[in-house]
């Protein structure tokens, strides 16, 4: 029973894999030399994602160079070893869609030694030419935001205005590609992004370049949004916004005199991610997670509604402007 369950949860998720391609996945590379300057080649390079552990390892090319591609934003350390050298140990962050060059500059000595650094990544990307700009995940959640929806976030980026059906440096709307997990979310007829937008917890970051965008998009500007993942701990949030109809709405001037206006919000959602555990056959821990969310509104609105109705000398036939009274 458990061996058919595990065959079928596989499936499925390696389908996913293929569905949705993690096209704002960044690269991290570099190259690897000793304190002469001269490159080592066959140099053992480790990449661990620090959150879920995950490890990807290569070995220098003859020119002292590494590369891993297809790299998922979230904060990394990368552990260098070669004969005769200490052991060099580096810690960074990939954000979306970042091309992050981590270069090691080994020592000679033991590899029972070791050399750390932190913030090993370099604060400006010289690769390609891109304006962009990236809003993390405490930004997201921490940022005033009325509504959740993440689009209205789009507008804190210079040259971007009118959210989610944006203007980029003053083309027309449907000029900005929006991309979730390398999907797009473009609303056809409007050229804004889709009418259902992605749930503000499931944002793990965005990024937006307002120009010089890589070929492989189809718009000059693009958004590319990245969701979160689970991670070998378990963790989760709910949270709840409520807004009655008393207090300040209440004060507020009756417009007929009798009937206070009516307005009751609420906002409502949960989350929560973790490791795939399957007892006695599987171990999910650094290799398969789960993140799912839900967000609820609910919204019971009345407003007042004035107009003009014609007075008993138009029904009559007299239209004379004098016989109306305001």
């Amino acid at each position: 029973m458990w061996k058919r369950l595990y065959t079928a949860l596989s499936a499925v998720l390696t389908f996913s894999v293929l569905a949705m391609a993690q096209s704002g996945n960044g690269i991290v590379k570099g190259t690897i030399m000793d304190a002469t300057g001269s490159s080592i080649s066959g140099a053992s390079v480790r990449l661990t994602r620090i959150a879920t552990k995950s490890l990807r390892s290569a070995v220098t090319a003859e020119g002292g160079t590494y590369y891993f591609g297809e790299i998922a934003p979230g904060q990394y350390s990368v552990t260098v070893e070669h004969a005769g050298f200490k052991r060099w140990t580096g810690q960074f962050t990939v954000q979306v869609g970042q091309t992050a060059t981590v270069d090691a500059p080994m020592q000679v000595g033991d590899v029972s030694s070791s050399v750390e650094v932190t913030d090993a990544a370099p604060v400006i990307t010289t690769e390609g030419m891109q304006i962009s700009d990236v809003k993390d995940s405490v930004r997201i959640r921490q940022l005033p935001l009325n509504g959740r929806n993440v689009s209205n976030l789009f507008n804190l980026t210079a040259g971007v205005e009118g959210g989610g059906a944006a203007r980029v440096n003053g083309m027309k709307v449907g000029s900005m590609e929006i991309l979730q997990d390398g999907v797009s979310i473009v609303d056809r007829f409007s050229g804004g992004i889709s009418r259902i937008q992605p749930g503000l917890d499931t944002v793990q970051e965005f990024r937006i370049e307002t120009n010089g965008s890589n070929a492989r998009y189809s718009r000059p500007a693009t958004v590319t949004l990245i969701t979160r993942s689970g991670t070998n701990n378990f963790h989760g949030a709910a949270f709840e916004t409520h807004r009655n109809n008393s207090g300040g709405l209440r004060a507020r001037a009756r417009q007929d005199g009798n009937t206070s206006a009516k307005l009751i919000r609420n906002e409502f959602g949960v989350s929560g991610g973790g490791p795939v555990l399957i007892p006695k056959l599987y171990n999910g821990k650094n290799k398969t997670f789960w993140f799912a969310a839900y967000e609820g509104l609910r919204q019971s609105q009345a407003s007042f509604y004035d107009d003009v109705v014609p007075t008993e000398a138009m029904w009559n036939g007299n239209f004379n402007l004098s016989l109306i009274h305001i």
